[in-house]
């Protein structure tokens, strides 16, 4: 099957990540090429949105070892590649966002909670074009996966005493509005768990991870 991925960072544990997340779809795992360099059974495109100059700039050594497995393991890479108006030639089965984020969570010294309202308000926007986007280039019965561990895509915000919420994604008829605004059909949400989640500037932490499945 053919798998695009988005926003893989420095491109650590994509293998390890996608094994587990197609394992919870019930497509198997992915098996990256062997000691005889057969080909794998996927076609995967693992891409981000920073050129590779900024990632290395970031990660440094890490990152191009990364990038070096992926390329012996059979695994494609590509920079400077935006969620919201990618186009690849072919359709692919499986589109994997984990965790986008525009990068504004909001002030808590902001009294009026208008840092809130933007981080809102721009993650929002980028979700519902990473999800009209992957309509474009899906086959016919692909799926999306969109995951997330927190403000604004799931749970109250830090300042929820004042009544102010995000996307709510957690809830399932809020996940597929979004969805069918899309023109996605909502499949359902999956508790992924514990997993490791990367910070833009290379740190990394624990959280519980939920997906929202959609399809073409």
């Amino acid at each position: 099957m053919r798998i695009l991925l988005y926003g893989c960072g420095d491109f650590s544990n994509v293998i390890e990540s996608l094994s587990f997340i197609k394992k919870e779809l019930g497509y198997g795992v992915f098996q990256p090429v062997d000691a005889e360099h057969e080909k794998p059974s996927d076609d995967v495109l693992a891409t981000e949105l920073r050129s590779e100059s900024e990632l290395r700039k970031v990660y440094g050594d890490v990152f191009a070892a990364n990038v070096k497995a992926l390329g012996e393991a059979g695994v494609a890479v590509e920079f400077e590649t935006d969620a919201t108006g990618h186009y690849s030639i072919g359709g692919f089965d499986l589109i994997i966002f984990r965790n986008p984020h525009t990068g504004t969570y909001g002030n808590s010294r902001d009294p009026g909670m208008s840092s809130y309202l933007e981080s809102s308000t721009t993650n929002q926007k980028l979700l519902m074009a990473a999800l009209a986007n992957s309509r474009k280039i899906l086959n016919p019965g692909g799926r999306v996966l969109i995951t997330a561990v927190g403000w604004p895509y799931i749970g109250k915000n830090p300042k929820g005493d004042l009544g102010l919420t995000g996307m709510q994604l957690e809830v399932p008829s809020f996940a597929a509005a979004y969805g069918e605004k899309a023109g996605l059909v909502h499949m359902g949400n999956l508790n992924l768990g514990k997993m490791w989640v990367a910070r833009n500037r290379g740190s990394t932490f624990v959280a519980d991870e939920i997906g929202i499945l959609y399809r073409i």
